[in-house]
């Protein structure tokens, strides 16, 4: 035994270890051999097997899939064809298309879901009227996209990309409104109203006879319930040098007197509506609308109040836009109260009845 072991000691158990030698070169071989073959090009790796290889040629990166709007397809919307005007060119599509771009446009996507559902509404309810009355400013597009004249409308790819992180979430939003109210407006005596819609109010809308000077049964004024708590910028001032507001207002009046140095006196009574709005502020002795005082000089609303002093005149404004039929922050005031969309246009458009579009409005038309 202890022979044995000094026999071991010294290595002179070479049998045993030229067999622990092989062994080893043996197992090289298996993996080694394999390795070589593929890096020569003799042995193919399955597709399927090479993103587990480092070495194995790279997967190429998948194209991002392209943007081509919500789909309308199968609705009643997407029945309708039209011709609208944007940017000096005439296109047509369908009306589901036009609706997206248009609310997506419009009104916050992070709005209520039944204020937008009631935007949807009434800008369907607009392009339907604009389709049965025309327009002379582009009599050969049934609408436009610029709303100083129809309503706003930007393309999908073009909404998405501002919308940044939150576009899927806005996208859904706006493409379920649409479609949740597919076919639906608003009508008077059997034809489409002019569902009118603006910004925010200074507590209550306006009539249409008071700022365009036509009447509507349903476009009368309401109380509309949102505040500067709800929205942006509601309350905004402007200044402008007193001989600037002089010349504007001669262009346009000059029969008024603004002989005046002390600029505080070329203002006198101010009119108001039932709501207590102001209506026309006497300037120069003159009466003057709010509503051509917003024109001349570029305010965000007719809701206002005037003062001149020392050397400049000062107006002071409450809300955006016309004033006229919806408001689109008084809209989401009332969504936030728990009103459904329904409910909302006919808290905007009194005396207006919600339906589904007339078979004659649903099929293809050709242009004005």
């Amino acid at each position: 035994m202890q022979h044995h072991q000094k026999q071991f000691a010294a290595g002179k158990h070479f049998p045993c270890k030229a067999a622990v030698l092989a062994a080893l070169l043996c197992l090289l071989l298996t993996f080694l051999m394999p390795l070589a073959l593929l890096l020569t090009g003799r042995i193919k790796v399955p597709e399927s097997a090479r993103p587990l290889f480092p070495f194995a040629e790279p997967v190429p990166e998948t194209a991002p899939e392209t943007l081509t709007g919500p789909p309308s397809a199968g609705t009643r919307d997407s029945a309708v064809e039209l011709k609208v005007l944007l940017n000096g060119e005439t296109r047509s599509m369908d009306l589901g298309t036009y609706l997206w771009g248009v609310v997506a446009a419009e009104m916050p996507a992070s709005f209520e879901q039944e204020a937008l559902r009631a935007q949807a509404v009434a800008a369907r309810t607009y392009t339907y009227y604009r389709m049965a009355e025309g327009c002379p400013f582009h009599p050969d597009a049934h609408i436009c996209g610029d709303p100083g004249c129809c309503q706003a409308w930007m393309d999908y790819e073009t909404r998405m990309a501002d919308w940044g992180a939150d576009a899927q979430l806005y996208a859904d939003k706006v493409t379920e409104a649409i479609r949740s109210t597919d076919g639906m407006a608003l009508y008077y005596g059997g034809a489409p109203i002019l569902a009118a819609f603006h910004a925010a109010s200074a507590g209550s809308t306006k009539s249409a006879l008071e700022v365009w000077g036509e009447d509507y049964p349903y476009l009368q004024e309401v109380s509309s319930p949102e505040d500067d708590s709800l929205v942006p910028n509601y309350y905004s001032t402007v200044t402008v040098k007193a001989k600037k507001f002089a010349k504007k207002l001669k262009k346009a009046h000059p029969e008024a007197n603004l002989s005046e140095k002390d600029c505080a006196k070329w203002f006198g009574a101010v009119e108001k509506d039932p709501a207590g709005l102001p209506v026309s502020v006497t300037v120069g002795g003159v009466p003057v609308s709010t509503v051509e005082l917003r024109t001349l000089f570029e305010l965000r609303s007719a809701s206002l109040s005037v003062e001149g002093k020392d050397g400049k005149v000062t107006f002071y404004v409450t809300g955006y836009g016309h004033g006229v039929g919806m408001s689109q922050y008084g809209a989401n005031a009332l969504a936030k109260e728990g009103k459904t969309a329904e409910e909302i246009l006919s808290w905007y458009y009194p005396t207006a009845e919600l339906s589904a579009a007339a078979d004659s409005e649903c099929g293809t038309t050709s242009s004005q």
